[in-house]
């Protein structure tokens, strides 16, 4: 057994560059197995035609979503990205108290400074080399993102004859506690994935709504867009975004607005933490911030940005299976009685 884990370890270190779509498919599935099986046990569907179905569902509703509002937003992100040096320029003229900045024996004006971030901003935008290596990305995504599909749907229609198999590779009396473990995993993860879902799309509608009809914050809908992608970063993605907002309101409404906008994030990130998150994702994937720092900044070392975003889920999956293991000298681990698996119930498996 420690020479099948060793193996196994070694093939996936050796197949890592490529391990992004297959890694992407595993958590997906992993996550939404439990419902593809609900859904079999109670219409008597195949796995794969619900599979099929259900992906099918999710892909329709993600082109509908970018055929109503893709344009919208891409042009708001084309006029935020050119007006984003005016922006910086006009902050730091309010920050300094003048129209030019001094460092050692040269003075650098404020205007200046707009003009070499919108010059280089335009430099790397247009450069053949940005443009092949944007070009090279793209088709590597839509590559990736077709393979990641693809991989989903087996997983899907396959998945519990692949933890059935490596069951096999342990001794009777073991099976029972990790297949109990496993399914622990499962709800924390697919809660948290499905909650992550929820939470994008619900933060990016309510700051549209707070910044753009009620503030009246230039580029709103692009502003709300980054600001529910960004949510997916744990710990900086919503700095970011408060950052980004608060100097486009300074730039288009000044300081009062700009206080505003802060005022708003730091009020939206409080309601989303002590209320929508213990609800939507569950107290079960809450960590310790100290754990959540070292998670990311080892996840983004070693895989790089999947590894940073899939930091959280997998420092929540090992706190499930230390709760398993020693779960009186770490106390109770707290996970909804909807999601809880009770082996004489076959729709719970």
């Amino acid at each position: 057994m420690v020479w099948l884990l060793v193996l196994v370890a070694v093939l996936f270190w050796l197949a890592r560059p490529v391990m992004g779509p297959f890694v992407v498919a595993g958590v997906i599935a992993y996550a939404f197995s439990p419902v593809v099986g609900a859904v079999r046990n109670r219409t008597g569907l195949p796995r794969a035609l619900i599979a099929l179905l259900g992906m099918a569902a999710a892909v329709i509703l993600i082109g509908l979503a970018l055929w109503a509002f893709g344009g919208a937003v891409s042009r708001e992100l084309d006029l935020l990205i050119r007006g984003g040096p005016d922006a910086v320029a006009l902050l730091l003229r309010q920050l300094v108290g003048s129209d030019s900045i001094t460092i050692g024996t040269r003075t650098i004006t404020v205007k200046e400074l707009g003009n070499e971030l919108q010059s280089a901003l335009t430099g790397l935008l247009q450069s053949p080399g940005t443009a092949l290596r944007y070009a090279e990305g793209v088709s590597k995504a839509a590559l990736d993102s077709v393979l990641a599909l693809i991989v989903t749907f087996y997983l899907l229609a396959d998945g519990t004859r692949f933890r059935d198999v490596t069951l096999r590779f342990l001794a009777p009396a073991d099976r029972a506690r990790t297949l109990r473990i496993v399914e622990h995993i499962q709800v924390v993860l697919g809660r948290w994935l499905r909650g992550q879902l929820l939470l994008v799309v619900l933060v990016a509608v309510v700051v549209y709504v707070v910044l753009g009809p009620i503030l009246g914050v230039r580029y709103s809908g692009a502003i709300a867009v980054l600001t529910g992608v960004l949510e997916i970063i744990p710990l900086v993605g919503p700095l970011i975004a408060a950052a980004i907002a608060g100097t486009i309101a300074f730039s288009s409404g000044g300081a009062g607005l700009a206080v505003a906008v802060i005022v708003f994030y730091t009020v939206l990130r409080q309601i989303e933490d002590q209320v929508v998150m213990p609800i939507v994702i569950g107290r079960a994937v809450h960590l310790h911030p100290v754990v959540t720092i070292f998670a990311v900044i080892v996840g983004l070392s070693t895989f790089g940005v999947l590894g940073g975003l899939l930091a959280v889920p997998t420092a929540a999956a090992v706190n499930v299976a230390l709760h398993d293991f020693y779960g009186d000298e770490l106390g109770p681990l707290e996970v909804g009685a909807q999601d809880r698996h009770d082996p004489a119930d076959p729709a719970s498996t």
